[in-house]
C-alpha cells in the first residue's frame, strides 16, 4: 500500500462529547422519560384503535383464514407491538406477543382456523387499562400458553436471548 494517503475525519459527535457543557447522562435519560410520559396519553389512546384493526382483519377472515391473510395480519400488527412494549402494561405486552407467536406458529403449521386469533385479541382487550393483580394476569397468560400448547405453537415471551447476542 505505498503511495496510499491516509485521511482523518474529523469525528464531530467526538469533539461534542469531549467538551465541557452540555447536560449528564442522567439529566438527559430524566428528559427523556419526561417526553416518552407526554407522549404516553395520545399514545394509550392509539391502541384500542390498533386492536380493533387487528379484530376487523380476523372478521373479515370469518371462521377459516388463509396464509396471506395471516401474513397480512403480522405485517400489521408492528404498532400494537411497539405501543405495548413502550407505553402498555407487561402484561398487554406478553399478550400482543404471545398473539405474533401464534400468528407466526398458525402460518408455519398451516392453521387455518380464527377461534384462537380471537382469544388472543380478546385477551388483549381485557388487559388494556384494567387494573389486574399479578396472579390474574399469570392466569390469563397461562391459559393463552395453552392455547398454543393445543395447537403446537412455539411461544418464545418468556425466553432469554441466547447469552452470544446479549451486548456486554
Amino acid at each position: 500500500m505505498t503511495g496510499c494517503k491516509i485521511i482523518r475525519v474529523k469525528n464531530i459527535l467526538g469533539e461534542l462529547l469531549s467538551k465541557p457543557g452540555g447536560i449528564s447522562r442522567e439529566d438527559a435519560v430524566h428528559e427523556a422519560q419526561q417526553l416518552i410520559e407526554e407522549l404516553r396519553e395520545d399514545c394509550e389512546k392509539a391502541v384500542p384503535v390498533e386492536i380493533t384493526r387487528l379484530e376487523e382483519m380476523v372478521n373479515a377472515a370469518g371462521k377459516q383464514i388463509t396464509a396471506s391473510q395471516l401474513a397480512e395480519i403480522i405485517d400489521q400488527v408492528d404498532p400494537l407491538l411497539t405501543l405495548s412494549g413502550t407505553f402498555g402494561s407487561e402484561t398487554l405486552d406478553a399478550v400482543v406477543k404471545r398473539f405474533c407467536d401464534l400468528c407466526v406458529g398458525m402460518l408455519e403449521k398451516g392453521i387455518t382456523t380464527t377461534a384462537p386469533l380471537d382469544v388472543h385479541l380478546r385477551a388483549m382487550r381485557l388487559v388494556f387499562k384494567t387494573e389486574m393483580s399479578a396472579e390474574q394476569s399469570a392466569e390469563i397468560l397461562e391459559e393463552l400458553s395453552l392455547i398454543h400448547t393445543h395447537y403446537g405453537v412455539v411461544s418464545h415471551v418468556n425466553d432469554a436471548p441466547p447469552l452470544d447476542t446479549i451486548p456486554v
